[in-house]
């Protein structure tokens, strides 16, 4: 057993390496640690920098999710106020890269239960899987689902010998999961529903009791503070969503390799190049269920993939959320292909690892082909703009990398942290579905609200190209209002009070 652990090692240090360079690599050759990389993670990060200069999410301001991710980015908030907003943001994003290694290795992990074969496979694949690295490049929500998934999996084991005390702690990951995002409610009911199929009714209580005692610790002092509204941003805004016009096909073809590819080079994905992948999972997930110790891999691969292809709208980063049960389910197809190579075609076993290597290689190209996010704005931009007491931005990822966020909250300033999630907590027959940003354009109401915060501050910093959806009217109203430098990626409006 010390031989195999102490030979196993490498094989972790490896893949974890690996895992955390696929995610860095990208973002250094793009914006940079302290470049605009998304929307989300900006709304997140603005959130933890809220919370630790006391402001409080739904009380305060606008949060359309549980409040975990606060929790956990608030150390990183905290350096950030201490030191400057991109700092403790560039650090923030190192984590999240090391918790996208972390979940690779944990793979690694739970895939030995069936062999070495299929242990490598399943992290190798997380490590390597495009919007598994995508997500975990910086301050997202699924970096912690997925780490919750991965470590009920591992604690869990078989289901046939586990203790009390670890259906406690495996229950309790999941429960601090779902207080990231409620998504994570559906793998925690199908592990629940796992154990009670099997009979293991003395684990499901207290995994069950975990689960709920951890997510209630987390959410339940910002629900006693907040409770209707709350309710209302987690749930209810998230249940009223529209459409956003992402059809079935391009959800399921996202969640390939094949569509990652296509979307990355901005190319139009073949029709059968998209089917034979999806085709390709399926098989895998047949093929694995005739693996017994398997089978709760395919029915969370199953159950997660239902929820994305059914749920209102979908955004790129979504697909990682079947990352942990997809690299499982292509790890233990991977361990069934080599038995029965092993066993009737021994001369096709160096083929097969060849296409394994092969495989691999171009998993680490894709990852690679798209440097991620753009450069913060110039020392200028950020100098002009630091000059008045008030700033505002059309996204908070802009005043975090220009070290503005934590000067806005220390002068008391209205802080939005999360604009464009407005026009989900508003009526929603005003967002439209299709498109989300052409139907912003067309969101008056939420036109309105942007138009009356950025005028209640002496500098808006907006993005060159208008990516969320602001109206031409507007931007007019913006820049009659001041006047106008304009730089590379960005314009700054110094604004006239």
């Amino acid at each position: 057993m010390r031989r195999a652990a102490r030979a196993a090692s490498p094989l972790v240090v490896g893949i974890a390496a690996v895992a955390f360079l696929a995610r860095l690599l990208p973002v250094l050759r793009g914006g940079g640690l302290m470049g605009v990389l998304a929307y989300d993670d900006g709304v997140y990060f603005g959130g933890a920098e809220a919370l630790v200069f006391g402001r409080l999410p739904y009380r305060d301001f606008l949060l359309l999710h549980p409040p975990g991710i606060l929790l956990a980015l608030s150390p990183f908030g905290l350096l950030a106020r201490w030191t400057t907003d991109s700092t403790g943001l560039a650090v923030a994003r190192l984590a999240f890269m090391a918790v996208g290694a972390l979940n690779a290795t944990l793979a690694y992990r739970v895939g030995r239960r069936l062999g070495p074969v299929a242990a490598v496979t399943a992290g190798l694949f997380y490590a390597l899987w495009q919007p598994a690295v995508y997500a975990e490049r910086t301050t997202l929500l699924e970096p912690l689902v997925n780490l919750g998934v991965l470590a009920s999996l591992l604690l869990l084991g078989d289901g046939r010998s586990t203790s009390r005390r670890q259906a406690v702690a495996a229950g309790a990951a999941l429960g601090l999961a779902t207080a990231v995002k409620l998504w994570a409610v559906v793998p925690l009911g199908v592990l629940l529903g796992w154990l009670l199929l099997r009979r293991r009714r003395s684990a499901a209580l207290p995994y069950a009791v975990g689960a709920a005692a951890a997510a209630a610790a987390v959410c339940l002092p910002f629900f006693v503070l907040a409770p209707a509204r709350m309710m209302r941003l987690v749930v209810l805004d998230q249940l009223g969503r529209t459409n956003n016009g992402i059809s079935t096909w391009d959800r399921l073809a996202g969640m390939t390799e094949a569509g990652v590819v296509a979307h990355v080079v901005g190319a139009q994905l073949p029709l059968l190049t998209a089917a034979l992948s999806v085709l390709g999972v399926l098989a895998a997930a047949l093929v694995t269920w005739r693996c017994p110790p398997a089978r709760p891999w395919c029915a969370l691969l199953a159950a997660q993939t239902a929820l994305l292809l059914s749920g209102p709208s979908y955004f790129s980063h979504y697909a990682t959320y079947v990352a942990p049960a997809l690299a499982l389910v292509v790890g233990a197809a991977a361990d069934l292909a080599r038995r029965a190579l092993r066993s009737r075609a021994r001369v096709l076993q160096p083929v097969a690892v060849a296409t394994g290597v092969l495989a691999a290689l171009t998993l680490a190209l894709v990852t690679q082909l798209h440097p991620e996010g753009r450069t913060r704005p110039d020392r200028e931009v950020r100098t002009d703009a630091a000059s008045v007491r008030c700033v505002a931005a059309d996204t908070p990822a802009i005043l975090e990398v220009s070290d503005l966020l934590a000067h806005d909250l220390r002068h008391g300033c209205a802080v939005l942290v999360d604009p464009t999630g407005l026009t989900y907590d508003q009526d929603h027959g005003d967002l439209a579905a299709g498109n989300t940003v052409v139907a912003r354009r067309a969101d008056v109401e939420w036109q309105h609200r942007l138009t009356r915060y950025f005028a209640r501050s002496e500098a808006v910093i907006l993005q060159r190209g208008d990516p969320d959806g602001l109206s031409l009217a507007t931007l007019r109203s913006v820049a009659r209002q001041g006047s106008a430098d304009r730089h590379r990626r960005y314009t700054v409006y110094l604004l006239s009070q």
